[in-house]
């Protein structure tokens, strides 16, 4: 925790705040002492000039600056240092530890001297090193290795369990941890490595008839089969592995062989909270079903219900999620600060009726009571929430707000927030990690400096235009954060946010208190919620089908950052000179795209989709996809991978969609790329084979078409298998040629050798790289510089197979590979990794397979 003492005064104004600004008192001073030598004042009497201390609120924001940009130093620098090394390194960390209080105590000590910049500059450090801490220690205990590993496991349940028909997934928090096998070595060394205390991402593929008992706040007894960290490295779309590194993840894995056996419940109070949580969750579902309607019409109610009430996810579908972040209203399902400061209002407002009709009141004023009922509130519905970042953050600034209610102080909300972005930060350094921490107090900062001086906010057309300004003022941090631009944002808000947070938040708090008293109670609230749900998800629909597809990919950092800069200065009060000027900033980010090959050239890009395929191939003024990626259950990289790497760089509209064959792994993603874009022609996959995949024609041996001076040649062997009948595709361009091959193997190869021209420079290695392809021939044929393999990562065909691998290093070919590499580039003619080209943030530290990147 920060150790920055400051103190709150008052200046008349609810508006304002003023943190200690350090002035001492005057002192008397002497010329010399009575040996004569020189005292504390100058030879003309007077004391020395000292600068002017610097106002808490400066040392707050050094020491928050300092714990931000601690996230950007080169972490494998700091790793080979023993910052992150294993267990041995714990006195490194005490060290640093003792070290940050160290330098705050000694910015305190400059502060008071007047000694701005030595204080300023400790209190950076002091915040640095606040962050580097727990993050050394994070990638301390996190195991490194290349390989499944089968441990049996005691533990607890973290959390809610996210419960689904095709899996459940949880977190778990380890007890003790042992192989499954004791005569597997490396195994027993990994398992053993865990640390108590430290989390699993656990799934458990069995079907729901079959699953045991599986309740938030228990412990249990398990065997998992874990793997290292690893997420997917394309342009755009979700880091994972940033995901799993914010929550303190471990390993992630999958249940084996048995059930969990239940220990018992887990001690400490957060045990506690989980399972009143998960109590009250299945209360909910229990009313849900009292709800006379069928199951089907009532997942509006449902997302709804558990998203405010509880905070709650688990019930959203993947297409109303993605409704709500086209509509720019995603920050609506969550409980946020704004509806923790709505249920501590009405708290507070409650209880100041009650109380002051009690003689009681004549000695404790209704106005403390009330701001205390308001406290409490508050934080009982952040813990409701499970202590998210935005209900974390309200609970703060209401509790420094309210307390100087209770000490006859007022503050000034610029200050208020600030404190509470440095208390959250103290409490958990790994909070910048998470989107809503930016949208939270970006919004809240954005609120503070619109509203101020504006009396007549109450009036209607004030509100709307705070809205407007609200949704252009996040619109740079959105369109950053999730790499497209909501259009139908502020019509989609003016509707969502006074529906959500004035009727249906507190009717699904209503049906909390009814479910845990009985549910059957709980049914007509939960009716109303669905029908009101329902409605909104229409609107929303309708907004997002009127409005303009948010296809548009984030501009480079120096656009993004004008953008940005043009915006707010839009947003600053009529006085402010020279706001058309502002226009000019914006011009940038809305002008200037990606850059695209020259003519004659072209780019392709290889995607990260795991096992499978998907390649982006880019001309001067045309786009075509060759493959659609996987499908796997509910997660579909057409839409989590293939889309959002397609708006990072810029692509509005697919020319061509060419599909090698009729296979999950290769086609899987098709229906959401065609339901993106409609108007492609698609080629080698007739028939509606694929739900939503629509109408597409033959794949043609020998045809061949031209695009901004490249040419495209489709080859097809006329044979049996339907690996063998892929669709290959010959791309060709001044710069160098490329050859995608789908799942041929070696008869196709064979055929192609002798009736096609397959010499190029880069090569999708066939069939992931299994032994039944890449044939020695084949191989020599081609002539390739480069191979590249789109595998999964510790896939269970082991793709590529190391002789294949062997092979196409023997024919002098580079062997590039998605699962180690991240997402292929191929730019002129050379080659480049996605992974190579990230910063090497704390997350991206190498988990698995050593001396390769990985995030």
């Amino acid at each position: 925790m920060l150790a920055t003492p400051f103190s709150l005064q008052g200046r008349g104004s609810m508006d304002n705040l003023s943190l200690d600004d350090g002035r001492q008192s005057p002192r008397s001073c002497r010329p010399t002492n009575r040996h004569g030598s020189p005292g504390s004042c100058d030879r003309h009497g007077n004391e020395p000039r000292q600068g002017k201390p610097l106002a808490a609120r400066w040392l707050l924001a050094g020491w928050a600056g300092g714990a931000l940009l601690a996230w950007f130093l080169p972490w494998p620098l700091l790793v080979a240092s023993g910052l992150g090394a294993d267990d041995g390194a714990w006195p490194v960390r005490i060290i640093a530890h003792a070290l940050a209080l160290g330098v705050v105590a000694a910015a305190l000590w400059a502060r008071r001297k007047g000694r701005n910049g030595p204080a300023l500059l400790a209190m950076a450090l002091g915040g640095a090193l606040h962050t580097l801490v727990p993050v050394g220690a994070l990638l301390g205990q996190t195991p490194t290795f290349d390989d499944r590993v089968d441990c049996h496991i005691d533990g607890a349940v973290v959390g809610l369990v996210d419960d689904r028909a095709d899996r459940r997934r949880f977190t778990f928090a380890i007890q003790a941890a042992e192989p499954a096998d004791h005569g597997n070595d490396r195994a027993g060394s990994i398992c053993r490595q865990l640390p108590s205390g430290g989390r699993l991402k656990l799934s458990d593929y069995t079907p729901p008839d079959e699953r045991g008992g599986l309740v938030a706040g228990t412990r249990y007894a398990l065997t998992a089969r874990l793997k290292p960290l690893r997420g997917h490295a394309n342009p755009g779309g979700f880091d994972y592995r940033r995901y799993l590194f914010r929550h303190q993840i471990l390993a992630t894995g999958y249940l084996r062989d048995r059930q969990p056996q239940a220990l018992g419940a887990a001690n400490g109070w957060r045990a506690r909270v989980d399972r009143w949580r998960a109590g009250a969750r299945e209360r909910l579902k229990s009313g849900l079903a009292a709800v006379a309607a069928p199951d089907d019409s009532l997942e509006a109610g449902a997302a709804l219900l558990h998203g405010l009430a509880l905070g709650d996810r688990g019930e959203l579908s993947d297409e109303q999620w993605e409704l709500l972040l086209a509509s720019g209203t995603n920050h609506l399902l969550a409980i946020s600060g704004l509806h923790v400061g709505m249920v501590a209002a009405l708290a507070a407002w409650w209880l100041r009726m009650l109380w002051g009709r009690l003689p009681i009141s004549r000695g404790m004023p209704a106005q403390r009571v009330a701001a205390l009922a308001a406290v409490i509130a508050a934080w009982a519905y952040a813990l409701i929430a499970g202590l998210s970042i935005p209900t974390l953050r309200a609970a703060l600034m209401l509790t420094v707000l309210l307390l100087g209610v209770l000490m006859q102080r007022r503050w000034r909300l610029l200050d208020l927030w600030l404190v509470a972005f440095v208390l959250v930060l103290a409490i958990d350094p790994f909070a910048p990690l998470d989107m809503g921490f930016w949208l939270s107090f970006a919004a809240v900062l954005l609120i503070i400096v619109l509203v101020r001086g504006r009396d007549a906010l109450w009036r209607s057309w004030e509100l709307l235009r705070l809205q407007w300004l609200l949704t252009l003022g996040l619109l740079p941090l959105t369109w950053g954060l999730f790499d497209r631009v909501a259009f139908a944002s502020l019509p989609a808000n003016l509707v969502a946010v006074p529906l959500v947070s004035m009727l249906i938040t507190p009717l699904a708090l209503f049906s909390l208190g009814l479910a845990t008293i009985s549910p059957a109670l709980a049914a007509w609230p939960i009716g109303l919620i669905n029908a009101l749900g329902a409605g909104l998800f229409a609107v929303l629909g309708w907004l997002v089908d009127v409005f303009p597809d948010s296809n548009h990919g984030a501009p480079g950092a120096l656009a993004l950052g004008l953008f940005a800069f043009g915006v707010i200065w839009l947003g600053l009060p009529r006085r402010f000179p020279g706001q058309w000027l502002a226009i000019l900033l914006l011009l940038p980010a809305i002008l200037v795209g990606p850059s695209r090959p020259a003519t004659g050239e072209f780019t392709a890009v290889v995607l990260d989709v795991g096992q499978g395929a998907a390649v982006l191939l880019r001309t001067a003024r045309h786009d075509l996809l060759y493959d659609a990626g996987p499908r796997h259950g509910r997660f579909d990289t057409g839409e989590a991978i293939v889309l959002p790497a397609l708006r990072a760089v810029g692509v509005t509209r697919l020319d061509r969609i060419v599909i090698s064959h009729a296979a999950m792994d290769h086609a899987g993603g098709l229906a959401s790329i065609r339901q993106a874009f409609p108007d492609a022609t698609m080629i080698g996959l007739s028939g509606d084979r694929f739900a939503g995949s629509g109408e597409g024609r033959e794949c043609r041996h020998g045809e061949r078409w031209h695009l901004d001076g490249v040419v495209f040649t489709l080859l097809r062997a006329p044979l049996g298998s339907a690996n063998d009948r892929s669709c290959v595709l010959r791309v060709e361009g001044a710069s160098g040629s490329l050859l995608l091959t789908g799942d041929i193997e070696a008869a196709a190869e064979h055929w192609l050798r002798r009736h096609a021209r397959v010499k190029a420079d880069a090569v999708l290695v066939p069939h992931h790289g299994s032994a039944s392809s890449s044939t020695p021939g084949f191989v020599e044929a081609t002539g390739a510089r480069h191979a590249l393999v789109s595998a999964g990562f510790l896939n269970r065909w082991d793709h590529p197979r190391d002789s294949v691998v062997a092979r196409w290093h023997a024919s002098g070919a580079s062997v590039w590979r998605t699962d180690r590499h991240g997402a292929l580039w191929i730019e002129s003619g050379e080659l480049r990794t996605e992974r190579s080209d990230r910063w090497p943030f704390a997350w991206r530290r190498p988990t698995a397979m050593p001396g390769v990147e990985s995030p």
